[in-house]
């Protein structure tokens, strides 16, 4: 199991300042190319387990 997996549990919203220092290389990957947002935090990600209140950002261009 990659490590940013194990992160999949716990939403981009509840990790705490340590969680982002120690996985930065897995952060990258969770918040490039973001088709959701956090309703509450306006934090973004590429797949909606990552978030607590997910909502699809509208994109104007098909996803790549």
């Amino acid at each position: 199991m990659r490590f940013f997996e194990a992160f999949m549990a716990k939403a981009l919203c509840k990790w705490k300042k340590k969680d982002i220092e120690k996985s930065l290389h897995e952060l990258a990957h969770i918040v490039d190319k973001p088709r959701f947002i956090c309703k509450d935090c306006a934090r973004s990600a590429h797949d909606k387990n990552f978030l607590c209140k997910a909502i699809t950002l509208p994109l104007n261009h098909p996803p790549s």
